[in-house]
This record gives C-alpha cells, sequence and structure tokens, in this order.
C-alpha cells in the first residue's frame, strides 16, 4: 500500500489558504527575499545556518536563517547563546537580539513580536515554507517550520493578504483546424502507403477554391473559418449547443471545460515495445511517482506536486504553479 501524506480537512483547508498565497515578498536585514511552498521534502540546510524556536501567540515555530539575514554585530554572539544556561532571562535577550530583524518583520505581520528560546532537539515538524533570495530563486536562505497550531495560525495570519492569481490567458492553448474527422482502425493505419487516398465523406473545397474548417479548442467546435491563399478568415462562433453560427461574446471562453490530465510521469517508447507490454511486466520508473504528479493542460504542464489523502479521499497538493503571476 502506498503510504501517502494524510491531511485532515481543517489541515488541508489551512494548506489550500496558505498556497493560495504564497510566495510572498518581503524584505530581512536589506535582502529581498520570498517565502514560498516547499517541495515534497523540506530541503536540508548547512549546519552553520541559525536556529532558534520562535514562539508567537504561543505557537511554537521553529525558524533556521542563514547569518546573512542577522544583524552582524549580533551574530557574534551566536556560540555565547547556546552555552548560557536556559531560564535566566540573559539567553532570552541574546535571542531578540539576533533575530531582531526576523522578529521586526514577524510584528509587522502579525501585530505581535514573538518570544525566542533555542530550539534544542530534533522535534519534527510536519509543516514548512521555504526563504529564497528573490533575485536568485534557487538561493535557500532560510526554513520556517511549524507544528498544527503554528500552520493553522500562519494561515489565518495569510488571509488578510491577496490571493496570488495565476494568468490563464498566458497558458497556450492550440486550435485545431479540422477539415473533416474520419474514423480508421489501427490496422487500416499499419496498411497505409505511400500513395494511398483515404476517402472524405464531404468535401471541405469549395468550386472557387475556398476551404472550410472548424477551428476547434480541447475537441470542441469553436469557429467557423474558411482559408483562401494561405490566409485564415474567421466566419463565424459555433454554439455548440444548437450546433449552429453564432456571435459569441469572448466572456463565453471563460466557461470553455479544458480536461486537465493529472500525470505521475510520462514513458516514452517505441511502439515495438508498447507491443511487448504483457501482463506481469514491471517497468523501472526511477522515482517516486507519489511525489512527481503533474497537471497538464492540452499537453502543457501548469502545475506539479504530490498525491496526499484528505480524510477518504486523495487530492493533489500544489507545489509549483507553472502558470505566469499576475500582479496582486
Amino acid at each position: 500500500m502506498i503510504d501517502l501524506p494524510c491531511y485532515g480537512q481543517c489541515e488541508a483547508a489551512a494548506l489550500s489558504d496558505l498556497a493560495k498565497r504564497l510566495p510572498v515578498p518581503f524584505n530581512i536585514a536589506g535582502v529581498d527575499v520570498e517565502a514560498v511552498m516547499p517541495g515534497s521534502r523540506p530541503p536540508r540546510l548547512p549546519a552553520d545556518y541559525c536556529q532558534a524556536l520562535m514562539r508567537p501567540r504561543g505557537h511554537r515555530i521553529r525558524v533556521t536563517v542563514d547569518s546573512t539575514l542577522l544583524p552582524a554585530a549580533a551574530v557574534q554572539h551566536w556560540p555565547e547563546i547556546t552555552a548560557l544556561p536556559p531560564g535566566d532571562g540573559l539567553r532570552e535577550i541574546l535571542f531578540d537580539i539576533v533575530f531582531r530583524d526576523v522578529a521586526i518583520q514577524v510584528d509587522q505581520w502579525c501585530g505581535h513580536r514573538p518570544i525566542w528560546s533555542s530550539a534544542e532537539g530534533t522535534e519534527a515538524f510536519p509543516y514548512a515554507f521555504e526563504i529564497l533570495r528573490l533575485e536568485r530563486p534557487g538561493d535557500i536562505l532560510g526554513l520556517v517550520e511549524f507544528d498544527v497550531g503554528g500552520l493553522q495560525w500562519i494561515a489565518d495570519c495569510c488571509s488578510r493578504l491577496p490571493v496570488v492569481c495565476a494568468v490563464l490567458d498566458d497558458l497556450f492553448l492550440s486550435l485545431d483546424l479540422v477539415v473533416a474527422r474520419i474514423s480508421l482502425i489501427l490496422a487500416d493505419l499499419h496498411q497505409l502507403a505511400s500513395d494511398d487516398v483515404v476517402l472524405l465523406d464531404t468535401s471541405p473545397v469549395g468550386h472557387d477554391g475556398v476551404m472550410s474548417v472548424l477551428l476547434c479548442l480541447s475537441g470542441s467546435p469553436c469557429f467557423r473559418a474558411s482559408i483562401v491563399n494561405g490566409r485564415l478568415a474567421i466566419l463565424s462562433a459555433v454554439d455548440c449547443m444548437m450546433d449552429r453560427p453564432d456571435p459569441l461574446p469572448p466572456e463565453t471562453f471563460d466557461s470553455i471545460d479544458l480536461p486537465v490530465d493529472v500525470a505521475a510521469g510520462r514513458l516514452t517508447m517505441p511502439l515495438r515495445q508498447i507491443r511487448e507490454l504483457a501482463v506481469g511486466q514491471v517497468l523501472d520508473l526511477g522515482y517516486d511517482a507519489t511525489t512527481n504528479i503533474s497537471l497538464r493542460v492540452n499537453g502543457q504542464v501548469v502545475a506539479t506536486g504530490e498525491l496526499v489523502r484528505i480524510a477518504d479521499r486523495t487530492g493533489v497538493r500544489v507545489h509549483d504553479l507553472r502558470l505566469a503571476r499576475a500582479e496582486p
């Protein structure tokens, strides 16, 4: 049985609300950064990154950041912080100095200055988001990890942020110029030879040499058009419900049902090898299919993610949108 990440309804709703509002750009210590949803597994950060436990509103959130995001003078106190006994008050003061810029951002974000302490032990936090350098997205400067309570708190704080919308109008779709539609079985295709003639039921070319075509989107006819001397002329929109020409408004395209393929990868092999596939045969994919999910529209990847379990259903948690971003 495949062990999928399991989320409750409240956790799934919080993650969904958070994902819709990330990435969020901000500035720490003069460095432009952004918070983004991580991949299927949080990254391994260098051992020399500074780590502390933040307690905003009583929640436990572990922050691991590159020392370049901290005041230079304060970082010099870092070795002394962990050597101090907990509970004497000085350790918390030094933590607040070291993570001053992070605390200021948290205070501006939620109106509450966090209390800091050392993040001792190897406790696992199930949720996280990454801090990336804005000008170099591959440069991971930090990781913010939190438990279920922290997840709900962060999602509530993010609810005031605008939703980051993907610009679907920038998605390239294919309009097929369909002359006619015929049906051939595989055996007929196999027997096709050069100079064979495949007969059409009707002629798309009139006596005046004008070719009539249908412009089809995802298999559905959208426009009637004609081709003459290498030029395509749109004649009318097609009302698919009534199968008649009709001047449809542009908003009609927003209601076009686009098939979205949920794919666990793609295998490319010659037909000869496909013919050899047999029941019981095992193919080595070379990757974890559950964390290699892609959403494809018209063959184009618009998002990637992983399979997760929510109650008794299975869903796709989106990690990376491949569409252009709209300005908030």
